[in-house]
């Protein structure tokens, strides 16, 4: 059996049932996802840069736990979205079916930033997004968002000289005290804690973003050198004032799901637009 299917906009080419599904198989009958949901977000280029990356996680140096020291590490440049999401443009992903509903809504405010969404939330609008442009939307790397925020980055790392567990938590928990600053506890509107050297709003407020960056478990050589072993992505890492590692599934991270440090008031995201 033959059908007629237009091809590049030339009608009446007959092609066998095979035919056509080898075609749509290699996207040559593609469908048309449509308009936009939404006005296409402002966006910032981020130049090719190098971060000193310090891995969150578990490392050991002989045997005892420690804290590695800050990796050189270089990161291509990409395209960072200029705000964070917001719940109207969540809810859209909501009314598409595509997303899960939270507890704060575009009823609550449409123009505030999307707050307790946890990462399968976040990467969920990610994919949706990305399909309904045709551009390749997705979260950040860890690295890719320090670079990001620049000078707004806080590293509440324990000091590698910090050996014993206890003094290690300790350390990590004053440092995020310290990083956090006086950031006020409401969801505020974009722009509302100004803009950062690359003019990108909003990245040292009060909104830890999610990240595709998993905890990672690893041991450091006598001279320093840090071998990563593996990751463990039930923990994603959070870019904020400090950074934190939270449990994938956690959507307020305030009442429980901090693996390491001090938690952060809210959660939220932005996208980077580029191939990863």
């Amino acid at each position: 059996m033959k059908r007629t299917v237009s091809l590049f906009g030339l009608p009446g080419l007959a092609l066998s049932g095979l035919a056509v599904a080898a075609l749509a198989g290699f996207g040559v009958l593609s469908r048309d996802p449509g308009p936009p949901p939404f006005d296409a977000p402002a966006t910032v280029t981020v130049p090719a840069g190098t971060v000193d990356w310090r891995p969150l996680g578990n490392f050991s140096y002989e045997g005892k736990a420690r804290t590695p020291r800050p990796i050189a590490t270089d990161v291509a440049g990409f395209e960072i979205m200029q705000q964070q999401v917001t719940r109207a443009q969540y809810a859209a992903c909501i009314e598409d079916g595509a997303c899960t509903p939270v507890p704060t809504s575009a009823a609550s405010g449409k123009d505030l930033p999307q707050t307790h969404v946890n990462w399968y939330d976040a990467t969920a609008f990610a994919s949706w997004y990305a399909k309904r442009t045709g551009l390749p939307w997705r979260l950040p790397t860890d690295v890719e968002w320090q670079l990001a925020a620049g000078a707004r980055y806080g590293d509440a790392a324990a000091p590698p000289e910090a050996r014993d567990p206890g003094q290690r938590m300790l350390e990590s928990y004053r440092s995020g005290v310290f990083l956090r600053g006086s950031a006020s506890l409401p969801v505020r509107p974009a722009g509302a804690f100004g803009k950062n050297a690359r003019g990108i709003e909003d990245m040292g407020g009060n909104i830890w973003e999610w990240t595709d960056g998993c905890m990672k478990n690893g041991r450091i050589a006598q001279s320093g050198r840090v071998t990563l072993t593996s990751d463990y992505c039930g923990v994603r890492i959070a870019g904020g004032r400090h950074r934190a590692a939270i449990i994938d599934f956690v959507r307020d991270a305030s009442v429980g799901g901090c693996a390491v440090g001090l938690p952060p008031d809210h959660l939220g995201f932005r996208l980077v637009r580029g191939e990863g």
